[in-house]
């Protein structure tokens, strides 16, 4: 039997590739299972012989409920080079702390028809200026985001960007906002900071062996060593999706995120979340601080389980495992929950066991 491989994320939402080939080749889900696998063994594979491990791009390539993501935005009026891109990471890659682990998103901050008021509304509500801005249209702005910071880091790049007169601002991407979900569809994955590694994506007719910088930006400059990919992989593979709810005529992601695993399509909405009366006192004692943070503290096993019911569209599910030993799989989601009563915006992670044949979800543990 083949091992079922372990997939930190798979994107299906930002990249139609998984559901073209699905179409064009009418592939069934056990097709499209071992498709995925075989994919992911290539990433593997072609990572290793750029001595790149898979598993230590975990951090990069999936959400945290202890770290930031943060969106840095800059002022194309203020940068005399068509190349703005260019120019802005001139000013952000020296910035980056030498050992981290990010991706990195890049794009303008796009008009949409009929949408400039809220365009508008989204931007002030989440950017905290640097400078005095003067908002003309939102193609005027260049959004440079980065997950998995520390909140030094934050301040490392914050004030090395300071005096730099294009930078305009800064947002806290690390909880849901109007921004963010916008931001969701229209930054692009540019690369993959690993340590001193910049992983971009090349070619798919390129020789595998051969690296190269894709984007242009001054990596070598600064001490960085490039490895490129093919691109139809690392699109799929090692893309970096920002959280938001699950859209009408998004929901492939989920599906092809369960096909991975060996799970057919389903809707999870649909599941019955299960919790054991044990497995919540367990909780309230050994994850205290995550429950008390949370202000779970005298919750029940409806309570809760209605509450990961009710969040379970609110992102994406990743780390995607299959343990054979117990023919079980799993997977994570972030439970995003808000301010409240004096309680800051907490997030916690939720693993959670699919039991298809019931429809049930089984809570593992919640910290």
């Amino acid at each position: 039997m083949t091992v079922i491989k372990s997939i930190h994320t798979l994107n299906a939402r930002g990249n139609v590739m998984l559901e073209v080939m699905r179409d064009y080749f009418k592939l069934t889900p056990n097709h499209m299972f071992m498709e995925i696998q075989g994919m992911r063994r290539s990433i593997e594979e072609a990572l290793a012989k750029k001595k790149i491990i898979y598993d230590k791009l975990k951090s990069a390539l999936t959400p945290s409920q202890d770290r930031r993501d943060i969106a840095f935005i800059f002022d194309t009026t203020e940068i005399d080079s068509s190349w703005y891109g260019a120019d802005v990471m001139g000013r952000v890659i020296p910035l980056f702390e030498e050992k981290s682990n990010h991706s990195v998103l890049l794009g303008d901050y796009l008009d949409l028809p009929n949408q400039m008021e809220q365009l508008f509304e989204a931007f002030a509500d989440a950017v905290k200026p640097r400078k005095f801005i003067e908002f003309h249209h939102p193609t005027q702005f260049f959004v440079v985001y980065v997950n998995n910071l520390t909140d030094a880091m934050v301040k490392r790049l914050d004030e090395g960007l300071a005096g730099y007169s294009a930078y305009a601002g800064i947002a806290d991407m690390t909880y849901g906002s109007a921004f963010k979900n916008y931001l969701s569809t229209m930054l692009v994955n540019s690369f993959i900071k690993h340590g001193n590694i910049i992983i971009q994506g090349h070619e798919p007719d390129r020789d595998p062996s051969e690296d190269v910088n894709m984007s242009g930006y001054q990596f070598e400059k600064n001490g960085y060593t490039c490895r490129s990919v093919c691109g139809d992989l690392m699109g799929v593979m090692l893309s970096y999706k920002i959280e938001r709810a699950v859209y009408p005529g998004f929901e492939i992601d989920t599906e092809f995120s369960l096909n991975s695993i060996g799970l057919s399509s389903a809707d999870l909405n649909e599941f019955e979340i299960e919790i054991t009366t044990a497995k919540l006192e367990y909780l309230k004692s050994e994850k205290s601080g995550s429950v008390a943070r949370a202000g779970l503290e005298e919750t029940t096993t409806e309570a809760l389980s209605e509450l990961i019911r009710k969040k379970i569209s609110a992102s994406y599910i990743y780390n995607l495992t299959f343990l054979e030993q117990h023919n079980v799989a799993k997977f994570n989601i972030i439970i995003e929950l808000p301010a409240l009563d004096g309680r800051p915006a907490t997030r916690l992670l939720a693993v959670l066991a699919c039991e298809q044949s019931r429809k049930v979800l089984r809570l593992l543990t919640l910290f």
